[in-house]
């Protein structure tokens, strides 16, 4: 379990330095190739839902990463984006010139140079001293993994162009990638990497909850405060906001879902509530894991069951969707007392 953790831990932070990889490129506006995602893919919540190369190159990436050490996983790694954009279907190649010829065909050289450099370091600076060895060897012949190689994108390709609203932009963006064990649906290691953090420092933060062990750390940890803060989507219901306000709470928003849950996760909000069906299985299963092991759980909104994550594989992403919206907490106490403003 130690060696897929640290796998896992590898992957999301070689998929953050192909994010950082994308900024300070001259002319980004053109380079960043952006493509509108068609039906079945995108996510209803918005008009329009969008991808960028670095998103699906973070992706496959990830991917290959993971099954490379892992290769029983091969076919059980699933991320949000199809690996095509452009018309052309993009993969991390045997080597670094081989990675960028392809991303030529998409993007400038320069952007398609850095991408492809960042995909092929082999040398992360990761530190790992905060994994301990005493914890369960898993069959990975049950191991389900979830990747959201960019969530957020829309403040991703903003904070990138320069044009991101003050409290938005690249802070909120983050490499979610969760893995479940496949006989279950349960949530076991969550990985959440936030590439942006202090301008650009970044920060690892990882969980484990197998077999009664439950584990946390990363880069950068906050300690757990007590506060009264629920988070919500702006768009979300009024009267549940108003139920929560009354009670009394504090309703704070904040861009993407990964980044309202890694709040939750470090203790800075107790609660993320979503009553709508826009979130899905890639955004939560890395901060599930995350949030058991810290004492905490993602439930969905309407039946308050723990979300579960081996839903079989099928063409449409809506099937993938938390329909039922979400509930995620920090700790169990903390939930008996909110969900009463709720009833």
């Amino acid at each position: 379990m130690a060696n897929l953790l640290k796998s896992v831990i590898k992957a999301s932070e070689k998929g953050a330095s192909i994010a950082r990889s994308c900024v300070g490129v001259k002319d980004i506006e053109d380079a960043l190739l952006i493509a509108e995602k068609c039906e079945g893919e995108a996510n209803t919540r918005f008009d329009k839902d969008f991808k960028t190369i670095a998103d699906v190159l973070v992706q496959e990436t990830a991917k290959s990463i993971i099954v490379n050490d892992f290769p029983d996983l091969k076919g059980h790694v699933r991320g949000e984006e199809c690996a095509e954009i452009g018309g052309q279907k993009i993969k991390l190649l045997e080597t670094e010139a081989k990675t960028e010829e392809l991303l030529r065909l998409l993007v400038t050289s320069n952007l398609a140079s850095r991408m492809a450099k960042a995909a092929h370091n082999d040398n992360p600076n990761i530190d790992f001293s905060d994994i301990p060895d005493d914890i369960p060897e898993v069959d990975t012949t049950d191991i389900g993994i979830w990747i959201d190689p960019i969530d957020a994108t829309a403040e991703f390709i903003a904070g990138v162009q320069g044009t991101a609203k003050s409290g938005s932009g690249l802070e909120c963006v983050t490499v979610l990638i969760g893995a479940y064990l496949r006989s279950t649906g349960e949530p076991v290691i969550g990985v959440i990497n936030q590439p942006f953090y202090k301008n650009g420092m970044g920060r690892i933060l990882w969980g484990l909850s197998y077999k009664g062990i439950q584990k946390w750390g990363g880069t950068h940890v906050n300690a757990t405060s007590p506060n009264n803060i629920i988070l919500m989507s702006n768009a979300e219901n009024s009267e549940i906001k108003q139920k929560l306000i009354n009670f009394p709470y504090n309703i704070d928003t904040a861009p993407g879902a990964g980044y309202k849950l890694m709040k939750v996760s470090q203790g800075e909000a107790i609660a993320y509530i979503l009553s709508k069906g826009t979130t899905f299985l890639w955004d939560t299963c890395a901060p599930h894991a995350i949030l058991r092991a810290r004492g905490g759980d993602i439930i969905t909104y309407k039946s308050q069951e723990s979300v579960k994550y081996n839903i079989p594989e099928c063409n449409d992403n809506q099937q993938y969707c938390n329909s039922n919206g979400i509930i995620a907490y920090n700790d169990r106490v903390t939930f008996n007392e909110f969900k009463v403003a709720l009833e």
